[in-house]
């Protein structure tokens, strides 16, 4: 994805304090988008890649400079989320769910890193509670320029969104991609059927989770809907490889609650369909 940047005409620097700002950051990049609730319309949308030959302490300094000079993110905000884009996430049911235990939760099927810190946050659309990892020297860059902020994985606006507005009798598979791993949910009648993520190296792995994951549903390639959205167009080779296999196929919608600055109408929007849903998010 190239570096852009978007701003409405209609952005006032002197009403930020009225504004929402959602970022998205992973140690490959950074977007953010700044909503006006009053109008509920997104006027700003941001995205800046990082050089991927770094070394993490270098790359760490990358983020807070860029931070730092980033003349939108050294405004004063009503309210400030972040995704940490990371595969590193679990679902516990409500009714198994100890703050407590928190780390016993996240090492039952993930690794937990010495520099990691532990965060979660309930979803109460499926009575879960997602549990998710943020570097700890990450944590601290974005606290202390946004004394506050609250964490998220990108796991969360993935199964709200995909819940919130999809309530057909048939399933759906709901695909995102980010770049080195896939989330992947299904749904049906508003009910969370299955979610996972993936880590891929080529479009073919991509391939073979997907006709796994529909192999354990018995789901026929006639019937099943799959929506896509994340890092993938009409002209990857994944989007190809998809219409050989499957009928019906589209992108995620950005949500009609929200209206769109028009500068923003030269991007595929559903690449940052996780960014727009975070405000969907307690």
């Amino acid at each position: 994805m190239q570096d852009s940047l978007f701003v409405d005409e209609t952005f006032d620097i002197n009403l930020t304090q009225s504004y929402n700002l959602s970022i998205q950051s992973n140690l490959n990049g950074l977007s953010f988008s700044i909503l006006d609730p009053v109008r509920n319309k997104f006027i700003a949308l941001v995205h800046n890649n990082f050089s991927k030959d770094l070394i993490f302490n270098d790359l760490l300094n990358t983020i807070e400079v860029y931070i730092k000079k980033n003349e939108l993110l050294n405004c004063s905000y009503k309210n400030v989320k972040i995704i940490w884009l990371s595969n590193k996430n679990t679902l516990i049911p409500a009714d198994y769910f100890n703050k407590e235990d928190l780390r016993k939760h996240f090492e039952f099927n993930q690794k937990l890193d010495d520099l990691d810190e532990i965060h979660y946050k309930q979803i109460k659309i499926i009575d879960s509670y997602s549990i998710y990892t943020v570097p700890n020297q990450i944590a601290n860059i974005f606290n202390r320029q946004f004394p506050g902020i609250n964490f998220y994985n990108q796991q969360i606006p993935f199964i709200i969104y995909s819940l919130y507005k999809y309530h057909s009798g048939s399933k759906k598979i709901f695909i995102n991609l980010s770049e080195e791993f896939i989330d992947i949910s299904i749904t049906q009648t508003g009910e969370l059927l299955f979610y996972n993520n993936f880590i891929y190296k080529t479009e073919s792995d991509i391939m073979y989770f997907i006709m796994y994951v529909l192999e354990q549903f018995k789901s026929s390639d006639e019937n099943i809907e799959i929506i896509l959205s994340g890092n993938i167009t009409k002209k990857s080779g994944l989007f190809l490889m998809l219409k050989e296999h499957y009928d019906h196929i589209k992108f995620l919608k950005s949500p009609e609650d929200y209206s769109y600055s028009y500068t923003f109408s030269t991007i595929p929007l559903h690449s940052f369909s996780n960014l727009f849903n975070l405000n969907f998010c307690e």
